[in-house]
């Protein structure tokens, strides 16, 4: 078979797509609250998720560096698979919550394996590079599905029924399915991070040892944590902040998918523009720009405007992920990355569902509030850490 022959990073672009097209993004809180849920139930269900990576992450990353990146990457898509399955059939508040504990261990199997899995399938020649731009690329194939998927979701979906959300969630299920299949094809990389002299608890403190007494790599982690202008919450709080401006169901649909694809093209090619301006300025301005455009969009009234500012910030807001991810990966440890990943990931989700209690109590006072208060956080978090000379201290 063809796919056989391709190298892991064209396999993993190729899962991720697949992996990533929700059909029923656009209808999963309809479909549930027609399961008989209340949006209560349905908030509660992404809290579950995101406390159950914040517990699985640094588990699942001691296993990935015991039983290889591959075989993590593949019990993700398993768990992944299981739980779109069940999602399908799901009637209960109790199923919801199973389905919502299954994800977040496989999202938190996935966070690190994958990405230590393509940097050690890397040749050694030019590994910063190439990692910028595979990792770039991957991100696309990501925002790409995202960018697809509401689109042929929405026509899909012609009637809001039972049996018009089970339709697009089969065709998810299947989508998700056919990329477990094709990640078994993985090349597991021939690296040295095999512990079998160690217990877990061993690689877990050296994993953690690394990253506490790296300064290089705290810097990263600093940066990575507190310069996010915080996606999840853009694409739950846009929506009613639209509606307030009698922008049409249909542009709020578009934006997102514009957004995604603006996202998708950026990440692809944010290798090109590091060198075209330089890696300090260009890291920079990845950070300071979705800060700066979000502090706009908070006083916009203009409803074109709205949906411009709005694919601009989403298209920017994780376009700086390539390039963190090939420093923090140059300064790891082979045998102990997915651990130290995980970590870094781990941390990241702590703070993530700590703000997001914040940003969602000021929800209530204004959005206006909301975006502001995250540009503001993005600016001056990005100028205290001295993100342009993040470059410099990985190299130096």
């Amino acid at each position: 078979m063809m796919i056989l022959r391709l190298s892991n990073t064209k396999k993993l672009l190729a899962v991720t797509f697949l992996s990533n097209l929700y059909f029923y993004n656009h209808i999963g809180t309809l479909y549930q609250q027609a399961r008989g849920l209340t949006l209560f139930q349905v908030s509660s269900i992404t809290s579950v998720i995101i406390i159950t990576i914040f517990l699985a992450e640094v588990p699942t990353g001691v296993i990935a560096d015991r039983i290889g990146r591959k075989w993590s990457v593949v019990v993700a898509l398993l768990l992944q698979t299981a739980g779109e399955w069940g999602y399908l059939f799901a009637s209960s508040y109790m199923a919801f919550v199973m389905i919502a504990v299954i994800a977040g261990v496989g999202f938190a199997f996935l966070s690190g394996a994958a990405e230590a899995l393509i940097y050690d399938s890397l040749p050694q020649e030019n590994k910063e590079d190439l990692m910028k731009k595979s990792w770039g690329l991957i991100g696309s194939a990501y925002q790409l599905a995202f960018f697809i998927a509401p689109l042929a979701g929405g026509m899909l979906t012609s009637n809001l029924s039972i049996d018009s959300y089970k339709r697009v969630i089969l065709l998810t299920a299947v989508s998700v399915t056919v990329a477990l299949i094709i990640s078994l094809t993985f090349t597991e990389p021939n690296t040295q991070y095999h512990h079998d002299e160690k217990s877990p608890i061993k690689i877990f403190q050296a994993g953690f040892k690394e990253l506490i007494g790296n300064k290089k790599l705290k810097k990263i982690l600093l940066i990575s944590t507190f310069t996010m202008a915080f996606p999840a919450q853009l694409i739950a709080f846009y929506q009613p902040y639209f509606s307030q401006h009698k922008v049409s169901t249909f542009w709020i649909g578009a934006a997102l998918s514009l957004g995604g694809l603006l996202a998708a093209m950026l990440q692809s090619q944010v290798y090109r523009f590091d060198k075209m301006v330089g890696k300090n300025r260009s890291l920079f301005l990845l950070c300071v720009l979705p800060g700066v455009f979000l502090i706009a969009f908070s006083f916009l009234n203009s409803k074109p405007l709205l949906i411009i500012f709005f694919i601009l910030i989403y298209g920017l807001s994780d376009a700086k992920a390539p390039l963190l991810s090939s420093y923090k990966n140059k300064l790891i440890d082979d045998r102990s990355r997915a651990t130290v990943l995980s970590l870094i990931n781990m941390i990241s989700s702590l703070y993530i569902a700590l703000m997001g209690l914040v940003i969602g109590l000021i929800a209530n006072k204004s959005l206006n509030l909301v975006f502001l208060f995250i540009g503001i956080a993005v600016i001056f978090l990005t100028v205290v850490l001295r993100v342009q000379r993040l470059p410099d201290v990985v190299d130096g």
